[in-house]
């Protein structure tokens, strides 16, 4: 495996762990969730999507590094999702995510597309994300892909226990700055999901995530908390 990730090594870049979103909220759901790889930096986003339909949810998000120096703004911006299907009734469900980024002073930064698959059975649940980014910065342009990946065995009732894989694999065009490619992180997870109340639920994951081949950031845990609501 290290020797065939190695083949995807490109130059040093600021490269990071890569978020990875489910098929969430449903209709008349509200979702908060806050993700943090805590290497290097210290990347930390914030989320919030509100269920229009069974189908569509729609929110705002934001994005911090730190909190080593006290955390700071890097951008903040709108999402969508459209899921085809709700992963706890379909076998196995998929869904598009869109994000529209803008920096501190308003420009835009960051375009994302996801397509999202995921599918939890009594024993299995399994998550996958294919990433496609377009960044601008100081006139310069950059589109890249990447990936995230989770797959997770019940251990008992709300505990789940797996592996998770993210990095970037691909550069379709522009500054390497902004169009990473080369960084790979594999790592076990832990997952708890909690059923507040009928209509409420929290999910607590984190791993570690080792940096297996690439520049980016270096090992360290991911933490992920999301409440539904």
């Amino acid at each position: 495996m290290g020797a065939a990730l190695a083949m995807l090594a490109g130059p040093a870049a600021a490269q990071s762990v890569e978020q990875l979103d489910q098929l969430e909220p449903g209709a008349g759901e509200v979702q908060v969730e806050y993700f943090g790889a805590w290497g290097g930096e210290g990347e930390q986003a914030f989320e919030l999507l509100a269920g229009v339909t069974d189908h569509l949810a729609v929110g705002g998000e934001a994005e911090f590094e730190g909190p080593r120096d006290g955390l700071m703004l890097e951008q903040w911006g709108v999402a969508a999702l459209w899921r085809f299907a709700d992963p706890q009734e379909a076998r196995v469900a998929t869904g598009l995510m869109a994000e529209l980024g803008l920096d501190r002073s308003g420009a835009l930064s960051d375009i994302t597309g996801r397509f999202i698959a995921e599918s939890i059975g009594e024993r299995w649940w399994w998550q996958a994300n294919l990433i496609v980014r377009h960044a601008r910065e100081a006139g310069e342009r950059g589109t890249g892909l990447a990936y995230g990946a989770s797959v997770q065995r019940a251990l008992a009732e709300q505990w789940w226990l797996g592996v998770e894989a993210s990095g970037q694999f691909a550069r379709l065009s522009g500054a390497p700055e902004l169009a990473p490619r080369g960084a790979h992180w594999f790592g076990p997870s832990l997952t708890a999901d909690i059923e507040l109340t009928e209509s409420s639920e929290l999910e607590i994951g984190a791993a570690w995530m080792f940096r297996v081949v690439g520049d980016g950031q270096p090992s360290g845990p991911r933490i992920f908390l999301q409440a539904t609501f």
